[in-house]
């Protein structure tokens, strides 16, 4: 048992490496450090005698914000990675929720904490975030824990700021949006979109895409990159959604917020669920109110993740 544990324990750990540097493309994932407790009492288990020293870190990764002008974003990482999900999932949830914010309470407080910010002149704040990341083996691998476990009550004695959840579902679709789209095209040529937060006002006015992850994309179920190849700039947005007129609508709306991004050749759309054969006369008349479009020729709108009947 205890080597099944341990395996499983390091196949979590590779795939939050692939995550993080392979598909999101950070610079290094720093893996396995520990820090200083602050609050061994309220933070040892309840099995324990004795109080908490130390927390250890998964991983940990840092940049400047891409969405917010003189913002440090600095994730602390929990993995945890299982062969099932459990039926009722949220006891479970919670006991992985207090374990990460205990950590990231006394992380705010640590040295690694403060060298980290001594490295950056230029920044005036600085958000700590928990990023749990709770994966399962013998899940589908689009399995959505998130929505099974997003209304449970939060203890009072927790200390933190944010906290996200990165589950199957969530995993899949950044594997099958920027993951894929770095395949196909080459990573060297896409780019993620910087929209315009109203807080990186400064920024926008020289960068507008790059390959730093803004973390607000986590939340989203829209991810915008920029694939710039062979002299055609093309703006591909993914959807973790269902395609109707209405999604259509509010996306192409979106879409057209890029006009820092001049000279967009073509616009390429996914959604999860499209049919061309069921969806096209939707699209045409959706167009009817977007006249810098037209379908197939600058627009392109496909179904993700693909099979032989999307071509």
């Amino acid at each position: 048992m205890g080597e099944w544990s341990k395996s499983i324990g390091e196949k979590g750990e590779k795939i939050v490496k692939f995550i993080f540097e392979e598909i999101l493309q950070f610079n290094s994932l720093i893996e396995n450090k520990s820090i200083e407790c602050i609050n061994g009492e309220n933070h040892k288990s309840k099995s324990s005698k004795n109080n908490k020293t130390t927390h250890g870190l998964d991983g940990l990764i840092y940049q400047k914000s891409p969405l917010e002008d003189e913002l440090l974003d600095t994730v602390v990482i929990s993995a945890k990675y299982t062969t099932d999900y459990p039926k009722n999932p949220k006891t479970l949830f919670k006991s992985h929720l207090k374990d990460l914010a205990f950590t990231v309470e006394c992380f705010k407080n640590s040295k690694l904490n403060n060298s980290i910010n001594q490295k950056f002149n230029s920044i005036t704040k600085t958000d700590i975030t928990g990023i749990l990341v709770w994966l399962s083996n013998g899940n589908e691998k689009d399995f959505d824990l998130t929505s099974k476990v997003n209304n449970i009550l939060i203890d009072n004695e927790l200390n933190f700021d944010k906290v996200i959840l990165l589950d199957n579902n969530s995993i899949d679709f950044l594997f099958e949006s920027v993951f894929k789209t770095n395949e196909f095209y080459g990573r060297e040529n896409v780019d993620f979109v910087y929209h315009n937060s109203s807080l990186n006002n400064k920024s926008l006015q020289s960068i507008t895409f790059g390959k730093a992850f803004p973390l607000n994309y986590f939340y989203s179920a829209i991810i915008p990159l920029r694939v710039e190849k062979d002299n055609i700039i093309s703006s591909i947005i993914f959807v973790n959604d269902d395609f109707s007129d209405s999604n259509l609508s509010q996306i192409l709306t979106f879409a057209n917020t890029f006009n820092h991004l001049n000279s967009i050749n073509k616009t390429i759309l996914n959604f999860r669920n499209y049919d061309s054969l069921k969806n096209e006369s939707k699209i045409k008349e959706v167009l009817m109110n977007f006249q810098n479009y037209k379908l197939d020729k600058n627009l392109i709108v496909k179904k993700f993740p693909t099979d032989y009947r999307d071509f």
